[in-house]
């Protein structure tokens, strides 16, 4: 008990709390050195803060506590910059202008009102020791918990017969986030892609009428790579991050994945997400709630990255390493994945691979226009943007470009490999003023397979059932497919 009175506890408790709370929101999402690691350079940064204020007044107990209350409310800043937005009568404070100042006036205030109130800081001193305890505990506790009854994965198994497999085939999977399907194209924005796909076919490509089950990213992924539409229990009208979270760990353990390494594939992973233990070529990733994003995203700074680091990113305050890890951070992916698949095409394989590479092209941010060249910083930068047809309809001339590079490298190293050509869903931003947008599922579908064995498939069908129809095509199998049918969703 003395000690909780001499030793300010407090400091380190805070970070504890801090890594401990954030484990239980986002338990098996966040990896225990990642939470190390956060944690030891918060300490590190309050221990510092401490140390300053310190030398300053020469006064522990005073220098503890201030050091403890600017922590908090820099740690937690998100919490309460949320908080502060969601109720009415004091939105008006949540602007950086306004809180920020009124934080370090309080912090001020609290320090001259300590420092003349000595009696009060001592008691004050005693009850955050006590009170970050009890935190601490109840959050351990709680970790415990999850720890010691973890929820399954929901999983339903498709059917599959390794013994009726005749051939193992090399697999490349390339995905191409938010391309638009050929009909979209044409009746929004008068451009027909034909060039492409006369190009796919004399590379022995099939052009297949699939239309995507999701218009997001993460829950039409889910369904591809499960072969499944999303279990129930989402309310469709308001998305969560929580249910982000859970269909990117339906991705991760994707039946698609299962079934290829039961046929001995090795699975190689050039995207956006992990898959099984293999992490995702970017383990920060501004579009995916994943990693230690997940805990140091209310942190006050990182808020201000995300809101506001476009400042930091084009224009006279730009920083050219703040550029080149923001505002280049989906280019220096798409670069890495192309790089890794024509290596992986030219190596010579022990066993079979499966390889799955998730491009953000031609979806925004818009690098480059339909020769290649860049766009300007401000171009990239701003998301304003999104809805310009002429900046995508560009980028995407540009992703044409960037396929059928990939498509004369791999076919031309691995030549009776399967190739598939998609996109998780097509342009989301037509300004239209209805709940549902039918061009919103229309994207784009092209199969190349070995000696162009392609069986029946219907006049329209949804990605849902691709991975069934490349099964019952490639490797004998007689899955049955799925009704069709597109989910309309919104945040």
């Amino acid at each position: 008990m003395k000690l909780l009175k001499k030793i300010p506890f407090f400091l380190f408790l805070l970070v504890v709390f801090f890594c401990l709370h954030g484990s239980v929101e986002n338990y098996g999402y966040l990896e225990i050195k990642e939470v190390l690691l956060i944690g030891g350079v918060l300490f590190l940064s309050i221990l510092l803060c401490y140390g300053i204020l310190f030398m300053v007044t020469g006064n522990a107990v005073l220098a503890s506590i201030v050091s403890f209350f600017m922590g908090l409310w820099y740690f937690f800043f998100g919490a309460l910059h949320d908080w502060v937005k969601s109720v009415t009568r004091i939105s008006f404070i949540s602007s950086y202008s306004f809180l920020l100042p009124l934080l370090l006036i309080i912090t001020v205030l609290l320090f001259i009102f300590l420092k003349r109130k000595k009696q009060i800081a001592i008691k004050l001193f005693f009850y955050l020791n006590v009170l970050l305890l009890i935190y601490s505990a109840i959050d351990t506790v709680l970790l415990i918990t999850k720890i010691a009854s973890p929820k399954s994965i929901s999983t339903r198994t498709v059917p599959f017969d390794t013994n009726k497999v005749n051939a193992k085939p090399n697999v490349y999977f390339l995905m191409f986030d938010e391309y638009a399907g050929n009909k979209s194209l044409k009746d929004s924005f008068g451009f027909a892609n034909d060039s492409l796909f006369n190009y796919l076919s004399k590379k022995q490509f099939k052009k297949l009428p699939v239309f995507s089950n999701y218009d997001f990213t993460l829950f039409s992924m889910s369904a591809i790579l499960n072969m499944q539409y999303v279990d129930t229990g989402y309310n469709p009208g308001k998305v969560t991050q929580r249910d982000f979270q859970i269909r990117t760990n339906e991705i991760r353990n994707g039946e698609v994945f299962t079934i290829f390494k039961k046929m001995g594939y090795q699975v190689r992973n050039y995207s956006v997400f992990d898959i099984g233990e293999t992490h995702s070529i970017s383990r920060q990733n501004a579009f995916l709630p994943v990693h230690s994003v997940l805990l140091t995203d209310k942190i006050l700074h990182n808020r201000i990255i995300r809101t506001s680091g476009w400042l930091f990113q084009t224009g006279k305050l730009a920083l050219p390493s703040w550029r080149k890890k923001y505002l280049y951070q989906h280019e220096t992916n798409n670069l890495y994945a192309q790089q890794m698949l024509i290596k992986s095409a030219g190596e010579k394989k022990t066993a079979p691979v499966f390889c799955y590479a998730h491009f953000m092209l031609p979806h925004w941010p818009y690098y480059r226009d339909s020769t290649g060249a860049h766009n300007s910083d401000e171009i990239i930068a701003s998301s304003n943007l999104l809805h310009d047809k002429a900046l995508y309809l560009s980028y995407l001339k540009y992703t044409n470009r960037v396929i059928e590079q990939l498509v004369d490298e791999i076919a031309g190293k691995d030549p009776g490999a399967i190739m598939i050509i998609m996109s998780d869903h097509g342009f989301r931003y037509y300004k239209n003023t209805s709940a549902f947008e039918p061009l919103n599922f229309d994207n784009i579908c092209a199969v190349r397979l070995p000696e162009k064995n392609h069986t029946s498939y219907k006049v329209q069908w949804s990605a849902v059932n691709i991975f069934r129809y490349i099964f019952n095509t490639a490797y004998n199998q007689d899955i049955p497919y799925l009704p069709d049918s597109t989910i309309v969703l919104s945040y």
